[in-house]
């Protein structure tokens, strides 16, 4: 699959996703950085501390988060204000519970708003 990066920006990612944790959170802000399209993803270890540390994160393209975690493209759209937690059995990724609605939910919900 062939991405263009440009129509996407920068995704806020913590460095222990990079580090290969598991994806447990994310959610999407109106940022003021233009090139920064406003998903940031935590990690399923971050705690208060790390992620009080801005040093703890790195924006990526795309591409790159296309590697770590595919779905994020298929969320890509959803509005801002989206507050997702991912769900897991046995180690695997199975779906997501939306936090401003208390509900698990689908990505076609998600896209909804």
């Amino acid at each position: 699959m062939e991405i263009n990066n440009s129509h996407y920006g920068g995704f806020v990612i913590s460095n222990n996703i990079l580090e290969g944790q598991p994806i447990r959170y994310t959610f999407r802000e109106k940022s003021s950085i233009d090139q920064l399209n406003g998903w940031n993803l935590y990690s399923i270890i971050d705690n208060d501390e790390f992620i009080s540390n801005p040093n703890n994160f790195s924006i990526i393209n795309a591409e790159s988060i296309f590697n770590i975690a595919p779905i994020m493209l298929e969320l890509f759209n959803a509005p801002y204000g989206t507050d997702l937690y991912w769900l897991y059995e046995n180690d695997v990724h199975i779906g997501f519970y939306d936090l401003t609605t208390n509900s698990e939910t689908s990505i076609e919900n998600i896209l909804k708003g």
